[in-house]
């Protein structure tokens, strides 16, 4: 057995050799006589880990707590109604989807009010699409035109 396949085996099953699978017991004790101090350390602390884990246990809470708990939580049917004209009403279940698509139709259409108008003026489009090629092209055109001086 290797460092490699110990560290994996004593992450799996802890520490306890016993919840070892039997076919690699007895390859780990011979290891763990021969090993590094280091990797003893690592098997020391799993072993100080896994009693921790053994000390911790779940039990069931007493009667005591759970009436302190229970004693200590709102009542939900002590909660105030509401009185006079709405003391009947209910808000509707679709009523906060069609607060939200409402929303969300407000806010296209105040997005589509400030689009800017197109021009009927053609030259600005044209100038934009001088060529299939691109910016680049556009650029090299531009700089070999002749200078003119005003």
């Amino acid at each position: 057995m290797n460092e490699a396949r110990f560290m994996e085996l004593l992450s799996a099953y802890g520490a306890e050799l016993a919840r070892w699978p039997e076919d690699v017991r007895d390859d780990a004790e011979a290891f763990l006589e021969i090993a590094p101090h280091r990797m003893k350390d690592i098997w020391e602390s799993e072993r100080a880990f896994d009693h921790l884990l053994a000390l911790e246990k779940d039990a069931p809470a007493s009667i005591s707590l759970e009436t302190r708990v229970l004693g200590a939580s709102p009542d939900r049917r002590g909660l105030p109604r509401p009185v006079g004209a709405l003391a009947g009403w209910r808000m509707p279940q679709w009523f906060a989807g069609g607060a939200l698509a409402a929303s969300l139709a407000f806010g296209f259409a105040v997005g589509y009010a400030n689009e800017p108008k197109h021009s009927a003026d053609g030259d600005y489009a044209a100038m934009l699409t001088v060529s299939v090629s691109g910016a680049g092209s556009m650029f090299l055109s531009a700089m070999n035109e002749p200078e003119t001086q005003n």
